[in-house]
């Protein structure tokens, strides 16, 4: 009886498992730097600066990427972003993909400063609010409850106490803390007096770098969103490879 896989299910395996096996590092190639500069759009010296890191450089293509992730299948990219309107960014700040929407909005309007994340509801805040009513009907009826403690002894054990600022058991995946797709964190920023906004440098993922290049549209390519932590404000940034 034949009991091989097929030959495209065989493939994938293959591949993922590969991937898994490979090491995290950081692209340090300055060939594939130049050829990702290329892919990512407008230059900020102009169309000419646009032109000599495009001159002799290959296609965005779907093989092109492949070729790409082939050699670094869980590769960094290091960054440079530099913000289109007001304000600096920091540390841990998110870089995540615009939506189609995002791009829509951005069209129609070059003032657009950028979408909003949704507020997040606290899964614990009921729970904590059940536990001090509960402290509340304790102390109210404390005599009563102890009485009922030494003739039935000792209670059981129960739920653990939770503390208000601390989560509760394993921690939920970082990328769905956000709506938007994250690829990647700002190290470090501030505002660059040389040009003139808020500059930051941080590390991306190359499987996502090359996805999001190549979804968008040329005039376009190379937006990405970035977030605070602590803010609920997107703003649109430009992203440029650090070689």
């Amino acid at each position: 009886m034949d009991t091989d896989c097929p030959a495209g299910v065989g493939t994938e395996e293959a591949a993922s498992q590969s991937a898994a096996s490979s090491p995290l590092c950081i692209l340090r190639s300055r060939r594939l730097l130049r050829q990702l500069s290329a892919w990512c759009g407008p230059r900020p010296g102009g169309r000419q600066a646009t032109q000599r890191a495009g001159r002799g450089q290959q296609g965005l293509t779907g093989e092109a990427c492949l070729a790409v992730l082939d050699g670094f299948p869980r590769a960094l990219v290091s960054v440079r972003l530099a913000l289109l309107g007001k304000g600096s960014p920091g540390p841990h700040t998110l870089i995540c993909v615009l939506a189609e929407e995002d791009l829509l909005q951005l069209g129609c309007d070059r003032l657009y400063h950028g979408p909003q994340e949704p507020k997040h509801s606290d899964p614990f805040k009921s729970q904590i609010r059940e536990q001090k009513e509960k402290k509340l009907e304790k102390r109210l009826n404390r005599g009563r409850a102890v009485s009922e403690g030494l003739a039935e002894g000792s209670p059981a054990a129960g739920p653990q106490p939770l503390t208000p600022g601390l989560w509760s058991g394993p921690l939920p995946v970082v990328t769905s803390h956000c709506s938007r797709v994250l690829f990647g964190f700002v190290t470090r920023g501030d505002f660059s007096m040389a040009i003139g906004c808020g500059e930051a440098l941080g590390f991306v993922s190359l499987t996502g770098l090359l996805d999001m290049l190549s979804r968008q549209p040329g005039l376009e390519r190379g937006l990405v969103l970035l977030r605070p932590p602590a803010s609920l404000q997107y703003q649109f940034v430009r992203i440029m490879i650090e070689m």
